[in-house]
């Protein structure tokens, strides 16, 4: 199997919310950085915490469609475009002082990938413009990240 096909099927379980689909492709150690965290999500476990909660609650129809896949060694990038719609819980909207409803956004994107000798996924690096994603959604990107960061905090 190419990593070409391996990205073909990490982003169709991620699409379809098969998390243990998606976690299967990732390394024990993966270490993945996004734009609205000030430190790396470390380790496969934290990753799938996060997702779980995404996929059952946050942004419950999160989609990817792939535009783009470039592979060179064992690397990878992918241009996408993620569409959903965030959906704050009710307690914590409330504590925030947001309002209640759903917030649809489509967001262009772009994710670096590296593999180990196993052919598992180690390190992600995920790029978009936060400051567009804060307008769509409404929500200060300050708040944005206090959420990421409560949602990364170990358990």
């Amino acid at each position: 199997m190419t990593l070409e096909d391996t990205m073909t099927r990490y982003w169709r379980a991620y699409s379809a919310h098969d998390l243990d689909a998606v976690l299967a492709h990732l390394a024990e150690g993966v270490l993945i950085q996004f734009p609205t965290n000030a430190e790396p999500i470390r380790g496969r476990s934290s990753i799938g915490r996060v997702w779980s909660m995404l996929f059952s609650t946050v942004i419950p129809d999160v989609r990817q469609d792939v535009l783009t896949t470039v592979v060179h060694d064992r690397s990878v990038a992918c241009e996408f475009v993620e569409t959903g719609t965030l959906t704050v819980p009710g307690e914590l909207a409330e504590s925030l002082n947001l309002p209640a409803g759903g917030r649809p956004y489509s967001m262009p994107m772009a994710s670096f990938f590296h593999f180990d000798d196993d052919g598992l996924i180690d390190r992600i690096r995920s790029y978009w413009d936060t400051g567009s994603f804060a307008d769509q959604i409404g929500i200060e990107i300050g708040v944005i990240r206090s959420l990421q960061a409560r949602a990364h905090a170990p358990a």
